[in-house]
C-alpha cells in the first residue's frame, strides 16, 4: 500500500510540477506561469502512468486543485500535444504514437485502378477510389476480442487508492501485476479476462467490493498485437501482410487490391493450422448485404484466391449490365438476381443466351417459367429484349368529346360505345362528318367516314377494330373564325371576336367608346361581299355603309343597333374641324415672351411677335430662328427671314405655326465663329462688311487638311450660304452671330492619282492633234 500512495503522489507531484513542495500546497500553484520544459515532464509523467487527461484531472482535483488550476493544467497540455496531433480528453497520451507506427504498416499496396468495362462485378469493392476497407487501429476493443500474446493490458485505480498499469500478456500468456502476481489470460475474451483482472485485483483493494465501494478499477486494452497474412493466388498484390489483431479477410483483401481480373470472387478460402477455415463469398455481401463470411483472422491464415471458373456477361434489359461470377449449381434465375432483376421494359417472357461451343455459337430462347431451371456456361452472354411497343387492344379517340385519348378495345366494341366512354360529345361537335383511320394488314392505312349525328343517334353505327383512330372535330376548326375589327377614334382600337345579333354600339363598346374627337355622325363600316357576290367577277371589292351612333351609346338611338356582320371593319372618323388644344412658344428679345394658344389655323409668325407685344430695340431680328417638331423628321430648325416677314406680313416667308413651334428671338450679337480645319479656331469681333476669309485669316488661315473651295457660313437664322469659286474663290459675307466652317478634305481613293494624271494626258493629246490640224490649213 505505502508504494502505491508513494506512486500517486509522485505522479501528482509530476503533473503540477512540484519537486519541493508537498501535496497540502497545490492550491497556490499558479498553472499559466509554469515554464514549457516543465508542463513536457507532466506529460511524460501522464504517458508512463498512461493516464488520459480527464483521468489526471481527477487525481489533482481530488487532492485540492482548484477548478480553475485544473481548467489552466487540462489547457496546457492539449496546446503541448498540438504539435502531432491533436488528442481527446478520452485519448491515452502515447496511443496516438502508437497508432503513427503502425499506420505505414497497415497501408493499402500500390494497385492501379483499372477502368470499368469488362471488370467483373465486385471488382469496384477493392480497388475503389470512394470505397475502403483499410482496418481502423483505433476501434473501440470488441468485448469478445481474444487476449493473444504481446496485447497490452492498462489498468487504472482511483478512488482512496490510486495506481496504473501498463502490462503486457508474456509468452506464457500472463500478466504479471505488482503485489498481485499472474494472472493467465491467454485465449479469454476481453470480457472475460476483464471480470478476472478485477476480481484478483480485490485481493489487494478491499474496498472495492460491495455495494458502496471507495477504490475503483478501469481495465483497457492498449497497443494490440499485430498478425501476419498470407495471400496468395490470383490476387493483385500476393505477399505477406502485416495487420491489426482485429483485421478482417475483407481488411486484408482490400490491402492486397483484392482478386485480379481471373480470379474469384466467390471461392475465396481461408486456411487456418493447414485446414480450411472458411470459404468466403462476396456476392453474399454485395447482393445481400451478409457480412457473416467476414470473420476475423489469427495470425498465419493464409487467403487464398483461385481462378474464376465460370463468367457469364449479361446485357440488355437488366437493372445492372455486367459480368458475373457463378458457382456450380446456379441457375439462369440466379444471374438474374444478381444482375438486379429485369427493367420495367424488358420482355420477360423470352431471355436469349448466346453460347460459344467448339463450332461456333448457338442461340437459345429461356422461357420465364424455365429460368430457375437453366444452368449457365462459361463465357455465356445472356441478353433480354424490350417489350414492342405496340398494342394490342387499343383505340383513340380525338377532338370534340369530353375525354379524347386512348382505350380499350374489346370484342364487338362499336363507335357509339367509345362515345359514349368518352363522355360523349361536345356541343360544339361538327354534326356532318368524323372519320376512322384504321390500319390494313400491311401497316397502310384505310380512311372511313360517318356521318356523327346518325351516329350519336343511334341510326348508324360502326363495329370497331384495335388501333382504330377516330376523329370527330369541332365546328370552330373548319371555319375561319369570325371578327370584327374597330379602329379610328376609339379609345381602345383593335380586332374582336364577332358573335350573334352584335350591333355597332356593342363594337364600339367593346373598343373602350369614342373619343373626344369622335364624330359619332360619320361612322364607316367596310363589309366584305357575299359568297355569291364573291363568286362573279366585278369591279367591287367591299360594300361601304355609313352609319352614327349617340355619344353615350344608349341603346335604341341613330343605328347603334346596327347588326354587324362577320369581318366587319368600323372606322370612326374624325370630327373635321376638331383640334387637339394647340400651343406655340416665343422667348428672347419680345415683349411678352411665352406661351400662346393657337386660336386660329391660320396664325402666322408676324400674328405671334404681335400677339407678344413686338420686338424690343436690343432685338437681333436676323438671328431670330424657328424650331418644329415633325413625326417624319423629329426636331429640326427652320431657316426664317423675321425682318422681311415683318414688312411683308401674311406673305410666303410669313409661315403658318403648328402646334409646338419654338420662336427665340435674340439680342444684338457681336462676334463671329470659326471652326473646322483652320489653325486657331476661336470667336472674333464682327466687323461691318467683312467676308469669310477675312475671319479666316485671323484664326492663322487654313491648315493641311482644309477643303477650302467647301468653306461656308451658317448665319444665326438657320441659312448658310457656301464659297464660289470658278477662276478665282468668292466667300461669302458674314453677319454678326454668323458662323464660318472650314470642313477638312475628304480621304482620296486608291488611284485617284492616276486617273487624273491619265485625264491630263488625254487632254494635252487633243491639243497636240488640235493645233496639227490647225497648221494644215
Amino acid at each position: 500500500m505505502k508504494s502505491t500512495l508513494k506512486k500517486a503522489i509522485a505522479i501528482i507531484s509530476g503533473l503540477f510540477l512540484i519537486i519541493s513542495v508537498s501535496a497540502q500546497d497545490i492550491g497556490g500553484i499558479d498553472v499559466n506561469s509554469v515554464s514549457q520544459s516543465d508542463i513536457k515532464k507532466a506529460q511524460k509523467a501522464m504517458q508512463d502512468a498512461g493516464l488520459t487527461i480527464d483521468q489526471a484531472a481527477a487525481i489533482v482535483r481530488q487532492k485540492g486543485a482548484t477548478d480553475q488550476q485544473v481548467n489552466d493544467f487540462k489547457k496546457r497540455l492539449r496546446l503541448e500535444t498540438q504539435g502531432t496531433k491533436q488528442v481527446n480528453d478520452t485519448t491515452k497520451i502515447g496511443s496516438v504514437q502508437s497508432s503513427e507506427l503502425h499506420k505505414n504498416k497497415f497501408s493499402k499496396k500500390e494497385v492501379p485502378i483499372k477502368p470499368a468495362k469488362n471488370k467483373i462485378f465486385g471488382a469496384y469493392l477493392f480497388n475503389s477510389q470512394d470505397l475502403t476497407f483499410e482496418p481502423n487501429i483505433n476501434v473501440q476493443t470488441p468485448k469478445n476480442y481474444k487476449i493473444g500474446i504481446d496485447d497490452q493490458v492498462l489498468i487504472y485505480i482511483w478512488g482512496n487508492s490510486q495506481n496504473n498499469y501498463q502490462l503486457f500478456v508474456n509468452n506464457n500468456g500472463q500478466i504479471i501485476i505488482p503485489d498481485v502476481g499472474p494472472i493467465y489470460i491467454l485465449g479469454l475474451t476481453f470480457e472475460a479476462a476483464e471480470s478476472k483482472i478485477k476480481q484478483r485485483l480485490t485481493e489487494i483493494y478491499s474496498d472495492m467490493k460491495g455495494d458502496n465501494p471507495g477504490t475503483f478499477a478501469q481495465i483497457n486494452l492498449g497497443q494490440l498485437r499485430s498478425i501476419q497474412v498470407d495471400m496468395v493466388g490470383e490476387v493483385e498484390a500476393p505477399g505477406t501482410y502485416t495487420l491489426p489483431a482485429t483485421a478482417t479477410v475483407f481488411n486484408a483483401l482490400y490491402l492486397s487490391g483484392g482478386p485480379k481480373e481471373i480470379g474469384s470472387y466467390r471461392n475465396i478460402k481461408v486456411i487456418r493450422n493447414n485446414k480450411l477455415e472458411k470459404v468466403i463469398d462476396i456476392y453474399k455481401f454485395l447482393v445481400d448485404a451478409d457480412v457473416s463470411n467476414n470473420i476475423t483472422l489469427n495470425d498465419g491464415d493464409i487467403i487464398f484466391i483461385p481462378t474464376v471458373e465460370k463468367k457469364v456477361k449479361v446485357t440488355g434489359e437488366f437493372n445492372r449490365d455486367g459480368i458475373y461470377e457463378l458457382k456450380e449449381g446456379e441457375m439462369l434465375s440466379d444471374l438474374v438476381r444478381f444482375a438486379g432483376g429485369f427493367t420495367e421494359n424488358a420482355y420477360q417472357a423470352k431471355t436469349k443466351i448466346f453460347r460459344k461451343v467448339q463450332k461456333g455459337k448457338e442461340i437459345i430462347d429461356v422461357d420465364y417459367a424455365k429460368l430457375a431451371s437453366t444452368p449457365l456456361l462459361n463465357g455465356d452472354l445472356v441478353t433480354n429484349t424490350p417489350i414492342i411497343n405496340e398494342f394490342k387492344n387499343r383505340v383513340i379517340i380525338a377532338g370534340a368529346v369530353y375525354r379524347p385519348g386512348e382505350y380499350e378495345w374489346q370484342k364487338g366494341l362499336t363507335l357509339s360505345q367509345l362515345v359514349a366512354k368518352a363522355d360523349s360529345l361536345t356541343p360544339d361537335a361538327f354534326q356532318a362528318r368524323g372519320i376512322i383511320y384504321r390500319e390494313n394488314n400491311d401497316l397502310t392505312t384505310t380512311s372511313i367516314n360517318f356521318n356523327v349525328l346518325e351516329v350519336n343517334n343511334g341510326k348508324k353505327d360502326i363495329l370497331l377494330q384495335p388501333e382504330d383512330s377516330i376523329v370527330i372535330k369541332s365546328h370552330f376548326d373548319l371555319e375561319e373564325q369570325a371578327y370584327i375589327t374597330v379602329g379610328g377614334e376609339v379609345l381602345q382600337p383593335n380586332q374582336f371576336k364577332w358573335s350573334e345579333k352584335l350591333t355597332l354600339g356593342d363594337a364600339i363598346f367593346m373598343a373602350g367608346g369614342l373619343t373626344e374627337g369622335a364624330d359619332s355622325t360619320f361612322i364607316e363600316i367596310a363589309r366584305r361581299l357575299s359568297y355569291s357576290e364573291a363568286s362573279t367577277l366585278s369591279d367591287t371589292l367591299t360594300h361601304i355603309i355609313i352609319a352614327d351612333v349617340s355619344r353615350g351609346l344608349n341603346i335604341g338611338e341613330n343605328d347603334g343597333e346596327l347588326k354587324l356582320k362577320p369581318f366587319d371593319q368600323v372606322s370612326v372618323r374624325r370630327a373635321p374641324n376638331f383640334r387637339k388644344g394647340g400651343s406655340v412658344i416665343i422667348g428672347g428679345e419680345v415683349a411678352y415672351a411665352g406661351s400662346y394658344a393657337i386660336s386660329n389655323k391660320k396664325l402666322r409668325i408676324s400674328d405671334l411677335v404681335k400677339m407678344a407685344g413686338g420686338i424690343t430695340p436690343q432685338a437681333y431680328v436676323n438671328g431670330a430662328t424657328l424650331h418644329r417638331h415633325t413625326t417624319e423628321l423629329g426636331d429640326e430648325q427652320v431657316a426664317i427671314d423675321l425682318k422681311k416677314i415683318m414688312d411683308n406680313p401674311k406673305s410666303e416667308s410669313d409661315l403658318y405655326l403648328n402646334n409646338g413651334d419654338r420662336i427665340y428671338i435674340p439680342e444684338f450679337m457681336q462676334t463671329v465663329k470659326i471652326v473646322g480645319n483652320v489653325h486657331n479656331p476661336f470667336s472674333i469681333t464682327y466687323k461691318t462688311g467683312k467676308k469669310a476669309k477675312f475671319y479666316i485669316n485671323r484664326t492663322g488661315g487654313f491648315d493641311n487638311t482644309a477643303f477650302k473651295r467647301k468653306t461656308y457660313v451658317q448665319y444665326p437664322n438657320g441659312t448658310t450660304a457656301v464659297t464660289k469659286s470658278f477662276i478665282f474663290k468668292s466667300y461669302p459675307k458674314v453677319t454678326p452671330g454668323s458662323i464660318v466652317v472650314v470642313p477638312e478634305k475628304p480621304e482620296k481613293k486608291t488611284g485617284e492619282n492616276g486617273k487624273w494624271l491619265a485625264l491630263a494626258s488625254a487632254l494635252a493629246s487633243l491639243t497636240v492633234s488640235i493645233a496639227a490640224v490647225a497648221n494644215a490649213f
